[in-house]
């Protein structure tokens, strides 16, 4: 609850600021739309994933966005992620996600954070316990984007607070990924 009231206050003072970052004129070099894939590793760290020696698993996203303007933005991402452990454990699941993006272009260099929420299909195991479930779950982001024109390449670390099936599956993702912008 802690991160979701920290994002909502930089939130609204983003929006308060926005208007002063909007009256810019936008370089004639700016693409605000992105696609990107994003491939990596799920870290788990849920505590029924502990429990169990869950093992670090796949993750992988692909991210659709548009830069309102250089700072701040909208991304839907779709993706897959699993873990498996002890037990016959087995989580995975499909998300399919909002977030808001919050950048500070540097030249070539986009630090960024981002936060939102989505839902996620998930399939979980563990012993002789087995579901299938939709969940809402909430997530935080940093990353950085190296833009070379409308090309992109980036790194992620993405937190996501998931419970699936009466399963904690919190966890990290680590992600590389590469992309275009238009």
């Amino acid at each position: 609850m802690k991160a979701i009231r920290i994002f909502t206050l930089l939130a609204a003072a983003y929006f308060l600021l926005a208007p002063g970052a909007q009256a810019q004129p936008l370089p004639a070099n700016y693409f605000p739309r992105y696609f990107s894939l994003s491939g990596g590793a799920y870290v788990p760290e849920g505590s029924d994933l502990d429990e169990n020696n869950a093992n670090n698993g796949f993750a992988g996203l692909l991210n659709f966005g548009y830069m309102v303007n250089p700072f701040f933005g909208m991304q839907t991402d779709l993706g897959y992620f699993e873990t498996s452990g002890d037990n016959n454990l087995k989580v995975s699941a499909l998300p399919v996600a909002i977030s808001f993006k919050f950048a500070i272009p540097i030249a070539f260099v986009e630090p960024y954070v981002l936060g939102g929420g989505g839902v996620y299909f998930c399939k979980t195991d563990l012993g002789a316990f087995s579901d299938n479930s939709t969940e809402f779950a909430a997530h935080a982001a940093g990353g950085i984007n190296f833009n070379f024109g409308q090309f992109q390449i980036g790194a992620e670390a993405r937190y996501l607070w998931l419970t699936a099936g009466n399963v904690d599956a919190d966890g990290l993702m680590v992600m590389g990924k590469i992309g275009s912008r238009f």
